[in-house]
């Protein structure tokens, strides 16, 4: 999910319009399920059994998910340095030669700098959002119950939430529907 998201959010200085019809979503993702990575097209006979929008993603979705992992990152790194500031000062208060008290007192500082300046520190990911308006929709969520029956004759009914650009022209992905 958090892959998709990131496409989302390289599409968001891209993706402008307005919303796509069921007959739009339809033609997207038999598309997309009949191609594969390769981009060969197969007919898989897809038929659409229920077709439904479940939601939309924003500008204001985006700048939440990526301010909350920015969050997420800052955290990790500021433990990850104040672990190897205690590990310092353990070893500062081991040593015993004059030299090596020196150079650990200089490293704890220099941990003490890079915890502070990391807690201060913003998101700087969300370049080209600043004249966007929060509401606008990035990409629609539309769920998808649909049969499809392979070459040799299988068939198989499955429902995806798939992940369509605002304008439903466009399928980023889908994920197994819960």
């Amino acid at each position: 999910m958090k892959k998709l998201l990131y496409v989302f959010i390289a599409i968001a200085l891209v993706s402008c319009g307005s919303g796509g019809t069921k007959t739009d979503y339809k033609k997207t993702i038999a598309d997309y399920v009949q191609t594969d990575k390769k981009g060969t097209k197969y007919d898989l006979k897809f038929k659409v059994l229920e077709l439904e929008e479940q939601g939309v993603i924003t500008i204001g979705d985006s700048i939440a998910y990526l301010t909350d992992e920015f969050r997420k990152d800052k955290e990790f790194i500021i433990k990850r340095v104040e672990l190897a500031k205690e590990m310092t000062q353990e070893l500062l208060s081991k040593s015993k030669r004059e030299n090596d008290i020196d150079k650990y007192n200089a490293h704890i500082v220099v941990m003490d700098n890079r915890i502070d300046s990391l807690k201060n520190l913003t998101p700087d990911n969300l370049n080209g959002y600043d004249k966007r308006n929060a509401g606008d929709v990035l990409a629609k969520i539309v769920r998808c119950k649909y049969s499809i029956t392979m070459p040799h004759g299988i068939s198989a009914e499955e429902t995806f939430d798939f992940y369509l650009s605002a304008d439903g022209s466009k399928c980023y992905g889908k994920k197994r529907a819960r």
